[in-house]
């Protein structure tokens, strides 16, 4: 007994061995993907135990949390935080509720025309977002308190500012409740498209009216979504950056991402260690809602409604209330697309601002647009972000697909808590991550490959942001591919690596192109990673954008962001194909 022991252990040994060296380009993709998302958010966990700068920490401490929790400001910026967050979700979530059920289940006219002008206020970076609602709703300047003044001056109404002030936390609520209605109307769209209509017509049958169908049967029956929805939109708002920074520090509003920003960049000395508790407290709550939500995703399905049977919902009839659907959806089209875009390009058109008006139009031109296509450095900090995009978008895509087929095919030890790691990001604020690669970076060893203020920096910091969203879609897709296409290819002789490259990638190019294209798109408009890690190397157009708004380069400002919003929306109305396909049965 003892003899076949002494042998099974050594044989264990080599078939250890034999599997690693089988598949050890699979256990380098995992160590790397671990070292990757985890070794920055442990540095900043220590440095939030350290004294002095990363670089050269003085000693162990606790002082940081101490000063961080008696700080009021603190306190401040968290109860901000979540009541921004609540109510802005709260109008995002009834916002995109509506629009889903009058697209896909009502005869609003112009349906399909209305379900392609929802995808374009992703085209808008978030800072030219919120930039645009300043210079319309500025209390003194804006241009829409403007002509309201001008409107009740007739009236025996005199206001010499106002009546609307967009540095207010009402102003932040407005621009942070605007911008998630896309994604959410994304996330619920195909809930109002695929759910089982008998149920709303046995209600009619019984004699409830429209309205009452809609509140008592329709919404219920959808509230796992719209919930799982909810929470979502939470935590978006949660890591909300561009809007806070743009309306809220100007008026002494502070919520966590800004407070951190503030300590980290704009506070004099930078205090490194205050910064990471709050970047680590942030990180905590956010992680407890993301745990909330995958035990809502997993609660989700024992509430499905979707069935077997062949069915198609029907289209509900709104009778005289079909054009006012309509108006309703011009108005929020108004507010997110053609104010902001007109906005901007009548600032685009004056070398110095000026209130539109029929007297400024003599001062309107394109020089704007000339001297930005003829000055080096705008072209030199184009370049800087084509880079950050084509290269982020590659990186993630690649390491998502290998990722995902090591969870989702091979399911090595351990392959569900790689699952759990990658996702992980979801949960963490851009700024926190920013924060998080800036403690690393500075930090032997990291900080002797020289990275730091380089374009690889800030890709890297993408890279880890948008994993989560890249091996989701991945996870997806694999899952429909049949793996005896990989086992021939296996028999045949092929490597890991050739299989899944000849093999399973091409059958998966078309979720790769739109991940790839969705990676992009939030490469080139993010804002609140490259502004953490800028610097005049690195610098992209976001960033210069935000530099040309705080230095009063208003025109200029306007102009990128013309150019911007034009290139960002073809590229936006690419993903409506896969869009549909996921959504809806065309």
């Amino acid at each position: 007994m003892a003899k076949v022991d002494n042998c099974s252990l050594p044989s264990k040994g080599w078939s250890l061995v034999n599997k690693i060296k089988t598949n050890f380009v699979l256990v380098l993709i995992t160590v790397l993907i671990v070292l990757l998302i985890l070794i920055p958010f442990v540095r900043l966990i220590l440095s939030s135990f350290q004294l002095g700068h990363p670089a050269m920490p003085q000693g162990w401490t606790i002082k940081n949390y101490l000063s961080a929790y008696s700080l009021p400001i603190f306190y401040q910026a968290l109860g901000n935080t979540i009541s921004i967050s609540s109510v802005s979700t709260i109008v995002t979530l009834a916002i995109a509720t509506l629009f889903a059920w009058m697209i896909e289940r009502t005869d609003m006219p112009y349906r399909n025309l209305a379900w392609i002008l929802i995808l374009i206020p992703m085209a808008i970076p978030g800072v030219l977002f919120a930039l645009s609602w300043v210079l319309l709703l500025a209390p003194k300047t804006g241009a829409i308190n403007l002509l309201l003044r001008n409107i009740l001056e007739p009236a025996g109404i005199h206001l010499t500012q106002g009546p609307f002030n967009i540095y207010s936390l009402g102003g932040l609520i407005f621009i942070t409740g605007l911008r998630g209605v896309t994604t959410i109307f994304l996330m619920i769209v195909g809930a109002f498209r695929l759910m089982d209509p008998s149920l709303e017509e046995a209600a009619r049958v019984s004699g409830a009216s429209g309205a009452g169908t809609f509140f008592r049967v329709t919404l219920p029956i959808l509230m796992p979504a719209i919930f799982m929805a909810a929470i979502f939109e939470f935590v978006v708002c949660m890591e909300s950056f561009e809007a806070p920074l743009a309306v809220g520090l100007p008026a002494g509003i502070y919520v966590l991402s800004t407070l951190i920003y503030f300590t980290v960049q704009l506070r004099a000395p930078i205090n490194y260690g205050l910064g990471s508790v709050f970047g680590v407290t942030y990180m905590l709550f956010l992680l407890l809602l993301l745990l909330i939500y995958r035990r809502a995703v997993g609660y989700s399905e024992n509430y499905a409604t979707v069935t077997g049977k062949g069915y198609r919902p029907r289209v509900i009839s709104i009778g005289k209330w079909r054009y006012l659907a309509f108006a309703l959806f011009a108005l929020y089209f108004l507010l997110t697309v053609a104010a902001p875009f007109a906005i901007l390009f009548w600032a685009s058109l004056m070398k110095s601002y000026h209130v539109p008006s029929f007297e400024a139009l003599k001062f309107a031109s394109f020089a704007n647009y000339r001297e930005i296509f003829s000055t080096p450095y705008i072209l030199k900090v184009a370049w800087n972000t084509v880079i950050v995009m084509g290269v982020t978008a590659t990186i993630t895509m690649i390491v998502a697909f290998l990722v995902s087929w090591i969870v989702v095919r091979v399911k090595m030890h351990g392959s569900a808590l790689l699952d759990i790691i990658v996702f992980l990001p979801r949960s963490i604020p851009g700024i926190v991550i920013a924060l998080a690669i800036i403690m690393t970076c500075l930090s032997p060893p990291m900080r002797y490959l020289g990275i730091y203020g380089t374009l690889w920096v800030t890709i890297l910091a993408l890279v880890v942001s948008n994993i989560a969203f890249g091996t989701r879609l991945m996870n997806s897709a694999i899952v429909q591919i049949n793996k005896e296409l990989e086992e021939s290819a296996f028999v045949s002789g092929a490597t890991y690596l050739k299989t899944l490259f000849a093999v399973t990638l091409p059958l998966l190019f078309p979720s790769f192109v739109s991940g790839w294209v969705w990676v992009a798109i939030h490469s080139f408009r993010a804002f609140s990673i490259p502004i953490m890690l800028s610097s005049k190397q690195n610098e992209v157009l976001a960033i210069l954008m935000w530099h040309y708004w705080t230095e009063g380069s208003v025109s200029l400002l306007a102009t990128l962001g013309v150019i911007l919003t034009i290139i960002l929306i073809p590229l936006t109305l690419v993903l409506r194909r896969s869009v549909v396909r996921m959504t809806r049965q065309d």
